[in-house]
């Protein structure tokens, strides 16, 4: 297994972290019509069972809440999963404090390739708004932890 497989396959047991081990994790597709059976499945759940929610961006937090609602989840706490929901690297709650302090503290690009200059100048110029959290926010991977009904 090469070391980037390795890193993958060591992200997507990030959610531990968050969520019990025997939680089902619905990884939510971009489009309704996919996750018709995944809701079904969810559906099939005892009251009480953990379910982790994961989607990738644009409108991941819509997507992550919609889908919830269909499936009968109490949303328990929701995350930023960069670099992405199936493996994610970091779990940032989703919270103004929080995302900030991630955005001014911790992103940076990769370093050293000439393909991340402009990633890195969209890095300096979010850390430097009165809110950088919110653009992370938006455009962000979602992760949603939470119980079904």
């Amino acid at each position: 297994m090469s070391d980037g497989a390795y890193a993958v396959e060591r992200w997507r047991r990030n959610r531990r972290v968050i969520a019990p081990a025997d939680a089902l994790v619905a990884e939510v597709a971009p489009f309704r019509r996919r996750n018709g059976a995944l809701i079904r499945r969810v559906g099939a759940l005892a009251a009480g069972s953990p379910v982790v929610v994961c989607s990738p961006p644009p409108f991941a937090r819509y997507r992550c809440r919609r889908f919830a609602s269909a499936a009968g989840i109490d949303i328990d706490r929701e995350y930023l999963a960069l670099p992405r929901p199936g493996a994610p690297a970091y779990l940032v709650e989703d919270a103004p404090a929080a995302t900030a302090y991630f955005v001014r503290s911790i992103l940076v690009p990769p370093p050293g390739r000439i393909w991340t200059a402009p990633l890195r100048l969209c890095v300096s110029v979010v850390s430097w708004l009165p809110n950088p959290g919110l653009v992370l926010r938006s455009v962000a991977p979602r992760t949603v932890v939470g119980t079904r009904r």
